[in-house]
């Protein structure tokens, strides 16, 4: 019988749960009383305006809260009786009439990003996915995600004017987290981008060394490939990542195996310096690098100019720049110490407001670069091959389109291909070819790849080498010193490595060909090491040497690891050209220091005219 008891209850219990008080009306009813209300209804009629309500038991009432949702702002209040649907208790919020609303909802920005052509393809590439929309400063920004947990990944973001509903910008792929990727008109380089600028800089490259007494010539041939780095350019600017990047590979492979050939005396002879007059390769040269100063007056500075100067300022506060970067430059500490002690006499003569804005310490310290680099090709040319080849040394400086893209967006890229230039007019020093290398890998660090070449650029004979390794020991020494600041060396030793050698070796970028096209990436880690191995072997071979092919095996070194990174940008160019320009443009037809045994041991020397005595014979 007790078993039946709670059975025969249930139909009480019925009863009694049928006579408490409850809600009459839903959430949905009760905040649409909010839309009856006079003062409440130019809020309620927004679009990005909802009502939510929550009941009440004890008052048998609804509280009703209006809500903006783009800002998360509320609006208003309200209460409405459960029983009569009575309005009361209305509240506004003084900040109601501060807010811009916006004149399309949530929906509606989805709706008009989802139709967009590059939306729709990529999004049916996926069996699902979310959105989120969010409003800021007259725009919507629409994202849309697939996968789920850690996997979960943006590919797709839209902006949409919330005034006239239009597209501001779809971007997917790696448009969405790479603005490199999206090919904002003018964003890197400015001017340089206009063909009105850089197509007459290349024309005049063109003409200046081109061979016209015989078209079908390897001189012209490598003139061609040299500029056809504008190719893949076209594509960047338009921002079509996957042409872009297979693009560039041709030039360099190219250049590659033409610089690793000259370096051992194959191809190497060049039969005209320029066909223009001397005085006109001079007067170029000279309106062509006023005029690259000239557009960087005017010019953007992007992350990596900006990373010099606020780390010359950390450095001047006595605070080292690896892990202490600002936060709109959080990885902007991953170059050597010296890229940011050769900004520190510029903070100090133009100031740092601790702002990204105008930046004139980075202008100052690109235009001293540009110029520096000019000189230093002059000085090379001069020294080597006499005024003429000094000339045109500074006119392919100054006229190249690459080189004005690199002072244009005012990166270190200029400054470490200037110090490379100043090395190679001082290459028969060995104390400076050791200062130069260490000083490149302190700005830059990829130098370090051409230790053993300009190390063993003489006989490997005692004094050569002890002199190179004290130049270099002097401007390491120079330069990793701001390491000691913080107190904690060997932490500070730690940090660096992490920040730059480690993160450089770990970066993941849409930026090279082993990830366009990932079925490559199995050769990326093989590639590298024959690189290093090649950096090796030219220590050793070959034995005979000029400063030639000094130029053109570094360019081959170089131009090998720039085709096993992660990361490739148009402004790399500039960290080569002043081996190649070395290597390729004068001419072979007078014997000079440049051919000739000037910086050989003594050994290669006799060797050197014993091969040419043979020859003759």
């Amino acid at each position: 019988m007790s078993r039946l008891v709670p059975w025969l209850l249930l139909p009480l219990l019925a009863c009694v749960l049928a006579l408490t008080p409850g809600p009459q009306m839903s959430a949905t009813e009760a905040g649409r009383q909010a839309s009856f209300v006079p003062e409440l209804e130019p809020y309620y009629a927004q679009p990005t305006v909802e009502a939510s309500a929550e009941y009440d038991a004890a008052s048998d009432a609804w509280h009703v809260t209006l809500v903006e949702e783009a800002s998360g702002t509320e609006v208003a209040w309200l209460t409405v009786d459960d029983d009569t649907g009575d309005v009361s208790g209305v509240e506004v919020s003084p900040e109601a009439d501060e807010l811009t609303y916006p004149e399309l909802g949530e929906g509606d920005a989805t709706k008009l990003a989802s139709a967009q052509p590059e939306v729709q393809e990529v999004l049916a590439e996926h069996d699902s996915h979310r959105t989120e929309a969010e409003f800021e400063d007259g725009e919507w920004t629409v994202h849309y995600w697939v996968g789920e947990g850690e996997d979960e990944s943006e590919v797709a973001r839209v902006g949409i004017d919330d005034g006239t509903m239009a597209i501001n910008y779809a971007h997917v792929g790696e448009q969405v987290h790479w603005q490199l990727a999206r090919g904002d008109p003018g964003a890197y380089g400015k001017h340089a981008n206009y063909w009105w600028v850089w197509g007459p800089m290349a024309l005049v490259f063109a003409l200046a060394f081109w061979r016209t007494d015989r078209l079908y010539s390897l001189r012209n041939l490598d003139i061609l490939v040299m500029l056809s780095f504008l190719v893949s350019h076209s594509y960047f600017r338009e921002g079509i990542t996957y042409e872009a990047v297979l693009l560039w590979y041709p030039p360099l492979i190219y250049l590659f195996f033409r610089t690793l050939l000259v370096g051992f005396g194959i191809g190497e002879r060049v039969e005209q310096t320029s066909s223009f007059p001397t005085w006109l390769i001079t007067l170029l040269a000279v309106v062509a690098g006023g005029f690259v100063i000239g557009l960087n007056l005017d010019s953007r500075v992007i992350d990596v100019g900006y990373a010099g100067v606020a780390g010359a300022d950390l450095v001047l506060e006595g605070v080292h720049p690896y892990g202490n970067m600002p936060d709109d430059v959080r990885s902007g500490d991953t170059y050597g110490p010296l890229n940011y002690l050769l900004y520190v006499p510029a903070v100090l003569a133009l100031g740092f407001s601790g702002e990204w804005d105008y930046l004139p310490a980075a202008h100052a310290v690109t235009i001293f670069a540009f110029v520096a680099g000019a000189v230093a090709l002059l000085a090379a040319g001069w020294r080597y091959s006499g005024p003429r080849v000094g000339a045109a040394l500074f006119l392919a400086w100054a006229v190249f389109p690459y080189t004005l893209y690199s002072t244009n967006n005012n990166t270190n890229d200029v400054l470490v291909a200037a110090v490379m230039a100043i090395g190679l007019a001082l290459a028969t020093s060995p104390v400076a070819r050791g200062a130069a290398v260490a000083a490149g890998f302190a700005i830059k660090l990829y130098p370090i790849i051409l230790v053993p070449l300009w190390m063993f650029y003489e006989d490997v004979r005692r004094g050569p080498l002890v002199k190179f390794v004290l130049g270099g020991a002097a401007v390491t020494a120079g330069s990793f010193w701001i390491l000691l600041l913080g107190g904690n060396f060997l932490e500070n030793v730690r940090l660096f490595y992490e920040r730059t050698l480690a993160f450089q070796g770990e970066r993941v970028t849409p930026w090279t060909i082993f990830v366009q096209m990932p079925e490559t990436q199995f050769l990326q880690s093989p590639l590298i090491a024959a690189v290093i191995l090649l950096g090796f072997l030219f220590g050793a071979f070959p034995r005979l040497r000029t400063v030639r092919r000094l130029a053109a095996l570094s360019a081959a070194l170089v131009i090998g690891f720039q085709l096993t990174m992660s990361y490739w940008f148009y402004a790399y160019i500039t960290w080569f050209l002043p081996f190649l320009f070395l290597a390729l443009l004068p001419a072979t037809n007078e014997k000079t220091a440049l051919d000739g045994k000037t910086g050989l041991s003594s050994r290669d020397g006799l060797r050197q005219e014993a091969e040419e005595t043979n020859d003759a014979t």
